[in-house]
């Protein structure tokens, strides 16, 4: 690995307790300066990492992986905005539940589209400025749904967006549905490629890694802040590494699968390993990690099944 590769690591070390003293857990003021410190950072795992360290909110650190996430997924998305993924609706995620349409149309001449549907579930309903829906354009030879993703500002006429009431987890950030009512969808925001095998399958893996590096970001801050051990901050140092390393390589690949499985579970040992350490912080920073850890346990069964299904290939 170039000395390059590990420059996120000289960063961490370096500026150690000394993270931006107004992010707190106001969102606005922790996007400003989530933009402005990874600025020049051109890895999405890199930014992901400083989302969390920069923050005391877990919220906040899972926002800044969850959306460095997606541009790792699609590297054209503005590193400056939030941008939410929307798959599920109300049959699931599935590529045949998927009801959203997208329709060819013209208008004045032009080629566009429209999109038509509802989202049962959008991260960050109302921080997000982009939306990455999945949509049918309609079914394939063999009857599969042909699976589109598009973007869509979360402001165009046509989308409604209706904020959940009593989140339970980073109840920081909102939650939501989503509605598309003939919203115009133009051909240059259409991503290219099979929406489903190109992105919503790869997201998973992409997604896990990504936010478990902003949480154990977010942990290092505050292991630097309470002077945990020096055996904790090295654990945690060596897992972002080797994330880093699994997030430049093919999301599809067995062996990363394979390989993602026990860095994630070694994310856990660890997070058992300092439960005592966090009496030793104060309470309300305490509490809200009580209740959002939980997150690293979201969506286990489907990532045991990809670890089986890895394995699998090598049998």
């Amino acid at each position: 690995m170039e000395k390059s590769q590990l420059r996120i690591i000289d960063r961490l070390l370096t500026e150690g307790t000394q993270t931006v003293s107004d992010a707190g857990k106001q969102f606005n003021v922790w996007r400003q300066s989530f933009y402005r410190q990874t600025k020049g950072w051109p890895d999405p795992l890199d930014r992901a990492v400083i989302g969390g360290f920069i923050t005391d909110c877990v919220a906040f650190a899972f926002t800044a992986g969850y959306c460095s996430a997606l541009q790792s997924l699609v590297p054209e998305l503005p590193t400056d905005k939030i941008t939410s993924f929307c798959v599920t609706e109300e049959g699931g995620a599935h590529p045949r539940a998927i009801k959203t349409r997208l329709a060819p149309v013209t208008e004045g001449g032009d080629q566009a589209n429209t999109l038509n549907g509802e989202k049962k579930y959008i991260t960050c309903a109302n921080e997000a400025n982009l939306i990455l829906a999945a949509a049918s354009e309609g079914a394939y030879a063999d009857g599969r749904n042909r699976i589109r993703m598009v973007k869509v500002d979360s402001r165009a006429p046509g989308v409604t967006i209706t904020p959940m009431k009593d989140i339970h987890l980073v109840p920081e950030i909102s939650h939501g549905m989503v509605a598309f009512n003939n919203v115009t969808i133009r051909n240059a925001d259409l991503l290219s490629g099979d929406g489903y095998l190109n992105y919503i399958k790869p997201f998973r893996t992409i997604e896990d890694l990504h936010v478990t590096a902003a949480i154990l970001g977010y942990l290092f801050r505050i292991a630097c802040q309470y002077d945990w051990d020096r055996e904790i901050k090295q654990t945690i140092l060596c897992l972002i590494v080797t994330i880093r390393t699994l997030a430049l390589s093919d999301p599809g690949s067995p062996a990363v699968h394979i390989l993602t499985g026990n860095v994630l579970s070694q994310a856990r040992e660890l997070i058992q390993h300092i439960d005592p350490y966090w009496e030793a912080v104060d309470k309300v920073t305490r509490d809200a990690w009580n209740r959002d850890k939980a997150l690293m346990d979201i969506a286990g069964k489907a990532r045991l099944r990809r670890l089986e299904t890895a394995w699998a290939f090598y049998q």
